[in-house]
């Protein structure tokens, strides 16, 4: 079992016995920091550079990989915050990847807003790509000293643990990433209490039922501590609540807050994932004077836990391992999988509405507000030539009684960041192909629903990629479920498209 090499983007990219490797190597360099033997690992990464890439602040997350590359004896570059950075200058995630690449770095960590963008990165380097924090999407290796924290404590016994969980659970990565790690262990218990605006998601709760782990939501934050082993609690993401007063915050955080007559009688471990919210209060400065404060103990297994995974992707990477920098990027990353093929029948072509045309495109299916027009005109000026547009006809009641605009198009095809913009403005639209006054190819091209993805963003030209897990169609990039719209669509055909869809996400390979 290895991990050299691998990337880290969510915490289902590791196996149980993955997780133990991490966990056990981590202890060791904790156990041999309390003994004064902080240097056994301190060559491990002479000569081996990471690159840390912060789009977003951070305290912890970034300092403490600082510190873990600079203890293994490696060297740190990048960036903490974009002003002054070529982003500024609307660089893409891809070119500032290559950049780093480029300057012969051996691996990277990221943070990003954009759910999704993580995966994104690693797709486009050839060297490890550990994920940092990605929007609201995951933060594994949170996840990693979390876990850390509580197998030291427990000398390492990782099956029957119950944890609680409070403050914010709807709204930050933290929760999402530690729950589903908890899920590779046995006879786990999930306590929870928080408001319905803070609440834990419904389909995570679902995720942890069908991995066997037992999730109990409670009244009061009483009633979790006194059936748990550790307290995880978090702060309101103010950021992501889409302009929630903090006076309304505060007054229900007030039912929830964590403070020194709570913890009265009770042997639960406080944790957090910091920073604590100095004006919410959400944990009482007073509780950090108590036994039951773990949180700075946790921040200090962030070293351990990112000095360990560090060391298992990187140290055993030898010379004839490492792969010299190309500059030139696979051509797979230029391909999709999302294009929902439809059965080709006879076109209707209702007088007055829809003149039939020899050769071009037409839109059909569109939703009464899509402005295609204004979606191809700035594209089509990179065009050499041709018109734009046939004209748009419509907005007209279909057989169902819904409006919408039937768009045609000289255009002989249609380039992906044009399909992207259309399915953005209007999901579900139908992309029909003109040849000599006959539909050669018809599709509905399928993107993520999830509005903070990284495919959303049309410049990044991420390429719409899904997978298949229970059933569903996912996102490769943010790993949400992916709704397939369009009532025109029939269950024949979404059934076929989920069937042609790859079963997991198979990482790029560099050669």
């Amino acid at each position: 079992m290895s991990l050299i090499g691998r990337d880290l983007i969510s915490i289902h990219d590791l196996s149980r016995e993955e997780i133990l490797e991490v966990l056990e190597l981590g202890k060791r360099m904790h156990d041999a920091e309390k003994q004064g033997r902080r240097n056994n690992w301190g060559t491990k990464l002479v000569g081996m550079t990471l690159a840390s890439l912060f789009y977003e602040a951070s305290t912890r997350t970034r300092q403490s990989f600082d510190t873990a590359v600079r203890e293994l004896g490696g060297k740190r570059i990048g960036f903490s915050g974009t002003e002054g950075t070529s982003v500024a200058k609307g660089e893409t995630i891809r070119d500032t990847v290559m950049m780093y690449c480029a300057n012969h770095a051996h691996a990277i960590v990221m943070r990003h807003p954009r759910d999704g963008s993580l995966q994104w990165a690693a797709d486009v380097a050839h060297i490890p790509v550990v994920n940092g924090g990605d929007g609201k999407n995951e933060h594994p290796t949170q996840a990693l000293l979390d876990l850390l924290t509580m197998y030291v404590v427990r000398q390492g016994k990782m099956d029957q643990l119950r944890v609680g969980f409070g403050g914010d659970l709807a709204h930050g990565r933290t929760v999402g990433s530690l729950t589903r790690a908890l899920s590779h262990f046995e006879g786990v218990e999930v306590h929870w209490a928080a408001h319905d605006i803070f609440a834990m998601p419904s389909h995570l709760e679902h995720i942890l039922e069908a991995k066997g782990v037992r999730v109990v939501r409670h009244d009061n934050v009483r009633g979790v501590l006194q059936n748990v082993d550790f307290y995880y609690m978090t702060r309101p993401q103010m950021e992501r609540m889409n302009g929630t007063p903090q006076e309304e915050v505060l007054r229900i955080l007030a039912q929830y807050r964590i403070t020194p007559a709570l913890l009265n009688g009770v042997s639960a471990r406080i944790m957090h994932p910091l920073p604590i919210d100095s004006r919410l209060r959400e944990i009482e400065p007073e509780v950090a004077f108590l036994p039951n404060a773990f949180y700075y103990l946790q921040a200090e297994m962030g070293i351990f836990a990112r000095k360990a995974l560090l060391h298992e992707l990187l140290v055993e990477q030898g010379q004839s391992d490492y792969l010299p920098y190309s500059g030139v990027l696979p051509s797979e990353l230029v391909s999709t999988n999302n294009r929902l093929q439809r059965a080709i029948g006879q076109r209707d072509k209702p007088t007055g509405i829809v003149h039939p045309i020899e050769n071009g495109i037409v839109i059909d299916h569109l939703n009464g507000s899509a402005d295609v027009n204004a979606i191809l005109q700035p594209e089509t000026r990179l065009r050499p030539n041709g018109k734009i547009h046939l004209g748009a006809y419509g907005k007209f009641p279909d057989a169902h009684g819904d409006v919408k605009t039937v768009y045609k198009t000289d255009l002989s095809e249609l380039t992906e960041r044009e399909l992207r913009s259309i399915a953005l403005a209007s999901p579900g639209a139908t992309i029909n192909v003109i040849r000599e006054g006959r539909v050669v190819d018809k599709f509905v091209y399928i993107l993520c629903g999830n509005e903070n993805c990284v495919t959303h963003v049309v410049e990044e030209a991420v390429p719409a990629k899904l997978y298949a897990e229970d059933g569903h169609a996912h996102c490769r990039y943010c790993r949400k479920l992916v709704e397939i719209p369009g009532r025109k669509v029939t269950a024949e055909e979404r059934a076929a498209f989920i069937a042609s869809l790859p079963t997991r996400i198979e990482p790029v390979v560099y050669k």
